[in-house]
């Protein structure tokens, strides 16, 4: 099943499994509030930068 869009589904389900692994992770060890929401802010501009590379990607592929 090979769609047009098919390539971009992986990165994120895999980034999404990434960044909820090392949460639980940081949860478990009781990692300071302020260390886990800087590696939140972190990984959301890094998931915004990536979504812009994919619509840039995309609209290139037309």
């Amino acid at each position: 099943m090979k769609g047009k869009y098919n390539y971009v589904g992986i990165g994120f389900w895999l980034g999404g499994g990434i960044y909820s692994i090392i949460n639980m992770i940081m949860n478990y060890i009781n990692a300071p509030q302020g260390n886990i929401l800087f590696y939140n802010y972190l990984i959301t501009g890094v998931a915004v930068f990536g979504l812009i590379l994919n619509i840039i990607l995309i609209k290139r592929k037309k």
